[in-house]
């Protein structure tokens, strides 16, 4: 998944050019405005601080290496497929969120500062519910490393299977929340035409509502997601990976509607891109499946499943 001579290669050509590290350039770089009455809003004085050293094209591909001797792998577009370098992460180490999971790098190699990681909770079993994603902090000042946490959440509609989460929106300075779902594709002709082939559909991130939603919040009796959002969500990306078993290149996401045309900021598309690769992570370790996520609501609601 990666040649580690090559990266020393690549290293030395970009070193005198990296960026900072997220936690320096977001110290004191923003500031967080006083909330409204329902919380929602943030302005930050310099939002184009927590932007990706390379901006986010609008397919990303990933690429992995025919030298598979290290966990990393590239995501890129066909004019350079080393943006940003995705590290596979034991949990164990010096680097990295302290958990399971991958971390992306804010350039072409591993050696780069973390942009993004995302992992498994803490002591978490392969029935967990809950994704721990790590982002810069906008105000600089959540954690001693400048980082902020969010949830990605997995949970059983009616429809399909679907992972949400909250994010902050916007493409200047004025910042929101709003709420967004990933929904595993069930392969139906509408989903293969998003997609060309040799590509399948898997997810589809919709958004769900233009402002912060209280009703995708956990109930705070038992923790758990509502069954049901609204219908009619804006499609904003699309996670697709090849159907002809290509390992070479074996997934990529694609923005769309206003995830594309950048009306919902960087961040939002840094959320996707992190979200996107915690699903190919749980896809790979087959736990996706209604039939898995289903079992891990049971445990999680009192009085429906023993432990």
């Amino acid at each position: 998944m990666g040649n580690p001579e090559e990266a020393e290669s690549h290293t030395s050509e970009y070193t005198s050019s990296a960026p900072p590290p997220y936690s320096e350039a977001v110290q004191g770089s923003h500031r967080e405005a006083s909330r409204s009455t329902n919380g929602d809003r943030h302005t930050s004085t310099n939002a184009t601080r927590i932007s990706p050293y390379r901006p986010f094209p609008p397919i990303l591909s990933a690429h992995y290496q025919w030298k598979m001797i290290t966990p990393v792998f590239h995501l890129g577009d066909p004019t350079d497929k080393r943006l940003f370098a995705v590290k596979v992460h034991t949990g164990y180490g010096g680097y990295g969120p302290g958990r399971p999971g991958v971390v992306l790098h804010n350039g072409p190699t591993d050696k780069y500062p973390m942009l993004a990681a995302a992992g498994d909770e803490h002591y978490a079993n392969s029935y967990s519910l809950n994704g721990i994603i790590t982002l810069p902090s906008l105000s600089g000042g959540t954690t001693a490393d400048g980082n902020c946490t969010e949830i990605l959440r997995a949970a059983t509609s009616p429809d399909a299977v679907v992972f949400r989460f909250s994010i902050e929106v916007g493409p200047g300075q004025d910042l929101w929340r709003e709420d967004f779902e990933w929904r595993k594709s069930k392969g139906c002709e509408e989903d293969k035409g998003l997609v060309g082939a040799p590509w399948k559909c898997g997810f589809k991130l919709f958004r769900l509502s233009p402002r912060s939603g209280k009703d995708l919040d956990p109930d705070p009796a038992n923790g758990t997601l509502q069954k049901s959002a609204p219908k009619n969500q804006e499609l904003v990306a699309v996670f697709a990976w090849s159907s002809n078993l290509n390992l070479m290149d074996p997934f990529k996401i694609e923005f769309r509607g206003s995830g594309r045309t950048g009306v919902l900021g960087e961040r939002f598309a840094l959320m996707t891109v992190i979200t996107g690769l915690r699903l190919w992570g749980l896809k790979a370790q087959r736990r996706t499946s209604e039939s898995k996520i289903a079992a891990g609501e049971a445990r999680c609601v009192p009085g429906t499943s023993s432990r």
